[in-house]
């Protein structure tokens, strides 16, 4: 192979064979990661790994320039172990009493504390889970002994694995009948609005069942969620991010010229000159627009329309800790949600003030952190997701259940205090929250170590996100071509016309009917019926129903009664209708289909 592209999520393994180069397009966004990937290159004894980052954007080559140079000196991120893990806890109750066939309390409690991860599980703790399995009927408790039920095996053999099985649904264009990807279940169960974006183009959800259904749109749109979007920036890189910032721009402030910058960063960091003139002209943009460039001991807090964007070099975890709290506090002083936007190095708020958010941050302590992260979390769609990964992990749901018709915030509030809602709470302060570094921010803020400017407009630095992510949408299909796309779908569905003079019948695809009149006797009761009906099964009062329809509105009501979802009734009512031109009719007929879709679900 001349080239191999593997996304975030799809690692280069050990296995690959031998490869010459590795191009990483964009940050790596950890050490570890950086490594793992061009080390796949030159792997044998005697060659060297080479490798090359490809950033064109002022935070992916900042962030690049750290993570490179960390690699060099050795300096990979500690490896992040789980500790008391409840779900595994239950999970090997459950092994236990079908591999001994039952098995005294103490000796499980005992065979599972002497594992490194739960070295501090305390025998109370322990026993509440077993309580709780057996609650459900996953076990059975007996006296001292744990033994297997008739749903334990099920439920072992449907958790072998921690990692959460999730259902794909397909995704079909109700415009063209065909599949155009697939979306996975936390994004179907977690979505807010109804626009997407997949496959370059954005799609309105019309109706979630087995499949969901959706319609090109234009606008802007989410982009669904998948593993790789959620590799963290880790707090030293974040911070090492700021400082380069603030040496730059202390450079630049002691009046150094350019090409004296570049020969500066070359020397430190393994790059290029455009590289370095893309980072030094953003931060000269910033500081001759009057505002302070964010660092790693400075925030700035920019209003717009607004929206409030808290510039802070602190990563994911904490910005993401730190977003919620934020949020939090902001919606208890006032009505309506706001909604949050991060990434390592901003923070968006949208409805908000600067003078709130920087009230807020000021007023922040730092041993309320974890009581206010909680509150934050319970009625996050994120605590929602999580609970019912781990309540599948429980057993307490089956691997079957759809979530889509499930109160997912019912749930949450049903399993609080229960082993489900602790581990779901561990597990998101594990992967997506930093506690202990936030107190430390919030500490240095406090002493004045971190310090804040507030401005009333958006600096050069907080629209460069805006800028990496206005390319990702390409231009939406013009509502004509859509129609036509629509239409020819109808013409390519197959279909009956039924002769009620003399009981002709051909099957024939609608695209290929000419005249409505019987070819064989010539009359003009002829009834059309879609192939997917069996004419036998339909009342002769339907039949000449439909055939009045065809005789009065010719080859339009052939189109109308092969619709998906429009029967005599829909069809008489779209085709009384004045309509200017064709374009107009066959989009009231569309629109009778999504409708159809979206209310099918409450027929009958």
């Amino acid at each position: 192979l001349k080239a191999l592209i593997c996304t975030s999520s799809m690692e280069l393994g050990i296995d690959i064979g031998h490869i010459d180069v590795v191009l990483q397009f964009n940050s790596p966004r950890e050490v570890g990661r950086l490594i793992q990937r061009v080390g796949r290159s030159g792997h044998r004894e005697g060659l060297v790994s080479r490798g090359y980052v490809i950033a064109d954007s002022f935070d992916d080559i900042v962030e690049s320039w750290v993570i490179v140079k960390r690699a060099g000196e050795g300096e990979i991120e500690e490896t992040r172990l789980h500790k008391m893990s409840l779900d595994v806890v239950a999970n090997q109750i459950c092994a236990m009493a079908l591999e001994y066939g039952g098995i005294e309390i103490e000796k499980c409690y005992e065979i599972i504390s002497r594992s490194e991860p739960f070295k501090e599980l305390s025998f109370e703790e322990f026993v509440s889970i077993c309580d709780f399995l057996a609650k459900g009927n996953v076990v059975r408790i007996e006296g001292r002994f744990i033994r297997p039920t008739r749903k334990t095996r099920t439920y072992f053999y449907e958790n072998i694995s921690m990692i959460p099985d999730e259902k794909r649904y397909r995704v079909v264009d109700v415009t063209t009948g065909k599949v155009i990807g697939y979306l996975d279940e936390t994004f179907v169960s977690s979505f807010d609005g109804s626009v997407f974006a997949m496959k370059g183009e954005l799609w309105r959800i019309v109706s979630i069942g087995e499949d969901v259904r959706v319609e090109p749109v234009s606008g802007e749109g989410a982009i669904p969620t998948w593993v790789g979007d959620e590799i963290p920036v880790p707090f030293e890189v974040a911070q090492e991010v700021g400082r380069i910032r603030g040496w730059i721009a202390d450079m630049i402030n002691a009046g150094f010229e350019e090409e004296e910058i570049i020969d500066s960063l070359k020397g430190v960091f393994k790059t290029n000159e455009e590289a370095c003139r893309k980072v030094i002209s953003v931060i000269r943009e910033q500081i001759s627009k009057g505002f302070k460039v964010p660092t790693d001991n400075w925030i700035t807090v920019e209003e717009e329309k607004g929206k409030v964007v808290v510039n802070c070099c602190f990563g994911h975890r904490v910005n993401e800790t730190l977003a919620r709290i934020i949020a939090l506090l902001l919606n208890a002083r006032r009505e309506g949600e706001i909604s949050v936007d991060v990434d390592p190095y901003r923070i968006t708020f949208s409805p908000a003030k600067a003078d709130e958010v920087l009230s807020v941050i000021e007023n922040l302590r730092e041993d309320g952190v974890e009581y206010l992260v909680e509150r934050a979390l319970v009625d996050s769609k994120i605590m929602q997701i999580k609970i019912v990964q781990c309540a599948r992990r429980f057993g307490y749901l089956s691997k079957s259940a759809d979530t889509t018709k499930i109160n997912l915030r019912r749930l949450v509030a049903k399993l609080k205090d229960t082993p489900i809602y602790k581990e779901a709470l561990r597990e998101i302060l594990f992967e997506r929250m930093d506690v202990e570094r936030t107190r430390e921010v919030i500490r240095r803020i406090r002493r004045g170590d971190i310090k804040i400017a507030v401005y009333r407009s958006l600096s050069p630095i907080s629209m460069e996100r805006r800028e990496q992510i206005t390319d990702m949408i390409t231009p939406q299909k013009p509502t004509k071509e859509i129609i036509d796309v629509f239409r020819r779908r109808i013409e390519e569905e197959y279909c009956y016309l039924i002769c009620l003079n003399c009981g002709c019948r051909i099957r024939i695809k609608v695209g290929g009917i000419e005249r409505t009149e019987c070819v064989k006797c010539g009359s003009k009761m002829v009834a059309c019926l879609n192939a997917r009906r069996n004419p036998d099964d339909v009342d002769k009062s339907e039949l000449f129903r439909i055939a009045n329809l065809v005789m009065c509105y010719g080859k339009r009501a052939v189109y109308a009664l092969n619709t998906y979802g429009v029967g005599a009734d829909t069809a008489s009512k779209i085709l009384a209708k004045p309509f200017r031109d064709e374009y107009e009719f066959f989009k009231e007929l569309l629109e009778a289909e999504k409708r159809f879709i979206r209310t099918k679900r409450f027929w009958d």
